[in-house]
């Protein structure tokens, strides 16, 4: 690997106006050199301001015009020039050491396929953290003895490009889990996933604010039900789940 690998940091956003300018503030601030890594913002169909925010920033800035999170993570990546691309999410702010990390722990593991990040909610409820640290620290045991674990966020996950090009790409037709737990999945295939706690973001709590909502609705329905249906039909049977934001925008 080497020293002077770029990053692809790719943001996929709809209608994130309230959100977008928090993440690019934290991302101007990380301690890592301008000149390894590059930031793409994708406005997936927003109606709002996301895009005229975007532009305020050293970034840049396209368009997806299909409300898709893989659509537009694959564009993203077709105009990405890094070696390694970061996935990250409009709602999530990162501490400036972020992609230092990433860089640093791709560096010390040329065979790495990926790396898994450790995620924290901002304003959450308690049940909802001790939930989220729980599942991350199995993650991290199974890591340890297994070498396999389920769990990965795709506002903090990070992998070669090449890696991606050999799984074939984000599946275009898993809607919801199709740049998480699929890839993740894929990728322990094919070679070494690590996860590195020290790689750590906080993300909006927006969809915990329901948690019997999020749990029967969104988990179950969407994430569960509908990937797994997805996956066996190999084509679009159910949806994304409904977009939920900070501020009410038109559709």
């Amino acid at each position: 690997m080497q020293k002077n690998l770029l990053i692809s940091v790719i943001i996929p956003a709809h209608n994130e106006q309230s959100s977008i300018g928090r993440c690019l503030d934290s991302i101007s601030l990380q301690s890592l050199d301008k000149k390894f890594f590059e930031v793409i913002v994708v406005d997936n169909a927003s109606t709002d301001a996301t895009s005229k925010i975007a532009k305020t920033y050293p970034v840049r800035v396209i368009k997806e015009r299909n409300k898709s999170v893989i659509l537009a993570r694959t564009s993203g990546v077709k105009l990405a020039k890094g070696e390694i691309i970061v996935s990250a999410d409009a709602d999530t702010t990162y501490p400036p050491n972020w992609l230092k990390y990433i860089k640093s722990d791709f560096d010390k593991n040329p065979e790495l396929v990926a790396l898994v990040g450790w995620i924290y909610y901002s304003n959450a409820t308690p049940f909802f953290d001790m939930v989220i640290g729980l599942g991350q620290e199995i993650n991290l045991f199974l890591q340890k003895y297994t070498k396999r674990f389920p769990i990965v966020y795709a506002a903090n996950f990070a992998f070669k490009r090449q890696s991606l090009n050999i799984i074939g790409g984000y599946p275009p037709y898993l809607i919801e889990m199709g740049d998480q737990q699929y890839l993740l999945q894929k990728f322990l295939d094919i070679g070494k996933v690590i996860i590195d706690p020290k790689v750590k973001c906080f993300t909006s709590a927006r969809k915990t604010r329901n948690v019997w909502k999020n749990i029967l609705l969104y988990n179950l329905w969407y994430r569960l039900f509908g990937y797994t249906l997805n996956r066996i039909a190999k084509k679009k049977v159910i949806g994304a789940a409904p977009a939920i934001r900070e501020i009410p925008t038109k559709n």
